[in-house]
């Protein structure tokens, strides 16, 4: 007989929380979030932060700071996916990012996300 003692129960239990956050994660990666998430960048996003993601636009040369290029490499090493949903939803101080959590769901604000992440930044999930 197999005895399983308290401490391996609460490792168990611990791994398989990880592993169900883990899945939940990536269950969201499906085509369908990725065309929300463009069709909102291209919606809202696309003026300041340019069709490729790297803030080449007429908004550059006005705002100061400039708009987030997430094609280089900085910003794929500093920007976390949750850096990117707290700044979509509640905006970035001393920059023109302005809070989008009226205007987007929860649900949006992470397909954008994951389509940043994923189209323009190519950073694997």
């Amino acid at each position: 007989m197999i005895y399983i003692t308290s401490k391996q129960k609460k490792q168990s239990l611990v791994f398989l929380l990880l592993a169900l956050i883990s899945w939940a994660s990536h269950a969201s990666a499906n085509p369908a979030d990725l065309e929300t998430g463009r069709d909102i960048f291209y919606k809202h996003c696309k003026a300041c932060h340019g069709d490729k993601g790297d803030g080449k636009t007429f908004a550059s040369n006005v705002l100061n700071p400039p708009p987030k290029n997430f094609t280089a490499k900085k910003s794929k090493k500093e920007l976390t996916e949750e850096r990117m949903i707290q700044s979509v939803t509640k905006g970035r101080k001393g920059t023109a990012m302005m809070p989008w959590e009226s205007r987007l769901t929860t649900e949006e604000i992470r397909a954008v996300v994951h389509y940043i992440r994923k189209k323009l930044m190519e950073v694997e999930q």
